[in-house]
């Protein structure tokens, strides 16, 4: 019996090692997955509010319907503000869809650089009311943000491992 509970020493230390390991993992597998939500709500409610901006302003300003150049900037800018973000770290692409058939896009450079993909709105058109034999426009704004995964540096992933979140709203024109 000596031999055994001498060579038992050091053993509670070692366990409790490898189970703190394992708590700080899931915690932080946790905290990445909470993270990634959060972002997303963020891109959601800010594309929602963007592509709101889109439809009304063709109440507002006499049936413009086109994407101007300027709508463009604006639209970025707004981006930029609402998430707080800097032009290289957020990608965001601007589509409208006229008659079903005509097809306005924007897309911001990082939105190819980060690896964001979205449905595109042609696939969408289906959507587009139809009143009276008026076709209303859709209009769809995707936001892109790369966020770095802390789970998985806390494995030992080489390099900077990142995890690209991207979120889409379509809406219809007046």
């Amino acid at each position: 019996m000596k031999h055994s509970m001498q060579s038992q020493k050091g053993a509670f230390a070692i366990e409790l090692m490898i189970v703190l390991f394992i708590f700080a993992g899931i915690y932080l597998f946790m905290t990445d997955i909470s993270h990634k939500l959060l972002v997303r709500a963020q891109l959601d409610r800010t594309s929602f509010a963007l592509v709101n901006i889109l439809k009304e302003r063709t109440r507002f300003y006499g049936g413009v319907s086109s994407l101007s150049e300027s709508d463009q900037v604006d639209m970025r800018q707004l981006a930029y503000r609402m998430l707080d973000k800097d032009e290289t770290s957020l990608a965001i692409k601007i589509e409208a869809l006229h008659n079903k058939t005509t097809v306005e896009e924007f897309t911001s450079a990082p939105f190819e650089a980060l690896g964001c993909q979205a449905v595109g709105i042609e696939e969408k058109g289906a959507l587009a009311p139809v009143e009276d034999g008026t076709i209303y426009s859709l209009y769809q704004v995707s936001l892109c943000d790369q966020k770095d995964s802390w789970f998985a540096n806390f494995w030992g992933d080489s390099g900077t491992p990142t995890f690209t979140i991207t979120s889409s709203s379509v809406v219809a024109g007046r």
